[in-house]
């Protein structure tokens, strides 16, 4: 299988590439040169198209495509052109190279009287995508780029966006799984309960992720942070935290549409926006404008009393297999975290096993690389379990084979997702450490 990652300096098809500017979870992106032409190319990951499916990513190129030839919107990337590689094996896009910076590096940077100016250019990107009946699906800071003077913005990435579905297609909104980003989208996209089919709901989706990328330009800091970790406290987060959103600097009108577009409930937050929100208002009267704002304080407090109440003693107990279930999920949601943002770190597939409800075992294969000195395919593999002994002590072991020799660890303890998290996080660093020498 080709490995897409280290191929600066060389051609591809006609292009040249020059160097890396981005990377994600399932490619690379390069610019590349051709003949004093600049643009952006993505190649993805083999391993991904295999392990997720090469139909769908067939599916999702032919759909970017279909926006060549129409109008171009000046905030949204323009796609030149893509198709499959054979001697690489994978799929590849050929895009509009966007010059500044991506806005998850300068959130704190942005000039509180241009963020309004940086609002209605987002909105108006989305919105053209739903008029050629498309939905982005993962707006977020890092899908944008904002000029170096930041009076522009674009939006890019648009790998998993979806056409919106016929009247008659009865189906699930979103598919059987989550593909966005979950900081920042919305409880209904992220647990699957949107009900019915209608263009309506996604338009909610989409503006509850304007909300929140629109909320790190005013707050200067991710949505939820604070709140975020170890990883199912962002769950939480999502489903039951609301929000604070407030600037003396920005207009009221614009602090009260982020606030709407942030609304737990996707029907209310269709009732108190629309399209034509993120503009300033111009024909509103004060009495509407006052009532809105009026609304929108009961929804939020509202929110805030189910928040409440929720955390009380209410809830029902968990059993003790539902616990470990809960436990070996979040670690290994946590676990793949890490190794995505670590650098000494191959890419690797997870295979995860239940082995009964008091068992489960999940196994990390990472790659052969050279550059990270690892010279063949290493297996870590991760068991909880429940004790024998002492039922309400969970059982964690840590196993893996370097040179011929096994290494593995093993702890009986009253566990929570972080102090396994950090157990697992030593033996990953010692193990690799072990391999890794001067």
């Amino acid at each position: 299988m080709a490995n897409v990652e280290n191929l600066t300096g060389t051609k591809f098809q006609e292009w040249t590439l020059t160097e890396i500017i981005g990377r994600g979870a399932d490619g690379i992106v390069y610019a590349a040169e051709n003949n004093a032409i600049s643009v952006a190319i993505k190649l993805f990951f083999p391993e991904c198209l295999e392990s997720n499916g090469i139909a769908n990513a067939r599916e999702r190129l032919e759909l970017q495509l279909s926006l060549i030839g129409q109008k171009h919107h000046p905030n949204l990337v323009e796609i030149y052109g893509g198709g499959e590689d054979s001697s690489l094996g994978t799929i590849f896009l050929i895009m509009e190279l966007v010059p500044g910076k991506s806005l998850d590096k300068i959130i704190g940077n942005i000039p509180p009287p241009l963020i309004k100016r940086l609002a209605h250019q987002l909105s108006s990107a989305a919105r053209f995508l739903e008029t050629l009946e498309l939905v982005h699906r993962d707006i977020k800071p890092a899908n944008i780029i904002i000029s170096d003077d930041h009076q522009t913005l674009t939006l890019l990435d648009l790998g998993i966006i979806y056409q919106l579905p016929d009247e008659d297609d009865q189906g699930r909104l979103s598919g059987a799984e989550f593909v966005a980003t979950l900081r920042y989208s919305p409880p209904e996209f992220v647990w699957r309960t949107e009900e019915g089919n209608f263009d309506d709901a996604w338009r909610a989706v989409t503006f509850y992720q304007i909300g929140a990328t629109l909320h790190d330009m005013i707050m200067g800091v991710p949505i939820f942070s604070g709140h975020d970790r170890p990883r199912a406290c962002l769950y939480d987060s999502v489903r039951d935290r609301t929000p604070i959103v407030e600037s003396k600097e920005v207009d009221g009108w614009l602090i009260q549409t982020i606030q709407a577009c942030l609304l737990k409930d996707w029907r209310q937050r269709l009732q108190l926006i629309s399209w034509d929100s993120f503009t300033e208002p111009a024909s509103a009267t004060e009495t509407q404008q006052q009532e809105s704002r009026i609304r929108l304080r009961q929804l939020r407090n509202e929110e805030i009393r189910n928040a409440t109440e929720k955390q009380g003693p209410k809830v029902p107990e968990l059993t003790r297999e539902q616990r470990l279930w809960h436990l070996n999920n979040t670690l290994i949601l946590e676990i793949r975290t890490y190794l995505i943002e670590t650098p000494i770190f191959p890419k690797c597939r997870v295979l995860e096993e239940s082995i009964s409800q008091k068992e489960y075992i999940t196994n990390l294969h990472f790659e052969c690389d050279a550059s990270k000195d690892f010279h063949e395919e290493v297996v870590f593999s991760i068991t909880l379990s429940v004790d024998s002994i002492m039922e309400e002590a969970t059982k964690l072991s840590f196993k893996t084979i370097l040179k011929g020799q096994t290494i593995a660890s093993l702890w009986t303890e009253m566990f929570t997702v972080e102090s396994a998290f950090l157990a697992c996080q030593r033996s990953f660093l010692n193990a690799v450490e072990s391999m890794v020498v001067s």
